[in-house]
């Protein structure tokens, strides 16, 4: 990709950061992570995110590692005095951010994009975060995940319009599945593609082959395909398996929680 293409890209995300921090009321920041290789790439942030994200990472405490390790949301009601981490509330002290003079509230959310590594979506305010504010996170994850895939991918690949095709057309499945999930075990997003990822590796099969054959053996019915016949993905038996094992896991938790 060329260096037009890649700001683009980012500037991309920063939109949909800038379009999170409208949605929350006290927002003084946001910022995108990701992993990949075991290289940790700060890829977008506004605000204080852009020295709160780093921090953490330098220090390997903090929400955003935590989310990275645990794979599930993390809230802090105030990273200064949050007891959680120790070394990070040392680090900010009274001067590190000199212009926030009251609590630094975050909400560090594992990103769901598939393939690419896992992405760390960052949110700061000047107050503790709330179910509501976790609530609009939901929503807005999804997007920035979804993008910062797209963005990564074609630095990566020189990505043909097919292959791009193609991409879309499967990340709609596992958006599906996904769908799916939350509906029959009453789960957020989040914890519904944590079901999906820990299955994958679980049972050893790529996210989007579990996805087409879990769209599959729920709807009785073939799953959404590109259009380019070289380009339909026929799950294999073991995919068709591991599927059958999550759906039977996913209503069998759901029956013994009634």
């Amino acid at each position: 990709m060329d260096d037009d293409n890649e700001t683009s890209g980012q500037a991309l995300i920063e939109r949909l950061l800038a379009y999170a921090m409208d949605e929350v009321a006290g927002a003084t920041g946001a910022g995108v992570s990701f992993v990949r290789d075991g290289t940790i790439t700060v890829f977008a942030s506004s605000g204080i995110a852009a020295r709160l994200d780093r921090l953490q990472w330098e220090l390997g405490e903090g929400p955003v590692v935590r989310a990275h390790e645990i794979e599930q949301s993390v809230l802090s009601r105030d990273l200064r005095s949050d007891e959680e981490f120790p070394a990070l509330g040392r680090a900010l002290g009274d001067t590190f951010l000199p212009e926030v003079s009251g609590p630094v509230g975050a909400v560090a959310m594992p990103g769901s994009w598939d393939e690419g590594g896992p992405s760390q979506f960052t949110l700061y305010l000047d107050r503790a975060p709330t179910e509501k504010t976790v609530a609009v996170l939901d929503r807005i994850e999804p997007m920035v995940s979804h993008s910062l895939a797209t963005v990564v991918f074609c630095q990566r690949e020189s990505m043909r319009a097919d292959q791009m095709a193609k991409m879309v057309q499967y990340r709609r499945v596992i958006e599906q599945c996904k769908g799916a999930v939350m509906a029959a075990a009453g789960l957020s997003a989040a914890q519904a593609f944590q079901v999906l990822d820990k299955a994958s590796q679980r049972y050893n099969v790529r996210l989007r082959e579990l996805a087409v054959a879990l769209a599959e053996h729920v709807g009785n019915a073939p799953a959404e395909h590109p259009d380019d016949i070289g380009h339909v993905l026929e799950p294999d038996e073991a995919s068709k398996q591991a599927a059958k094992q999550l759906w039977d896991g996913v209503r069998a938790a759901r029956s013994g929680r009634r």
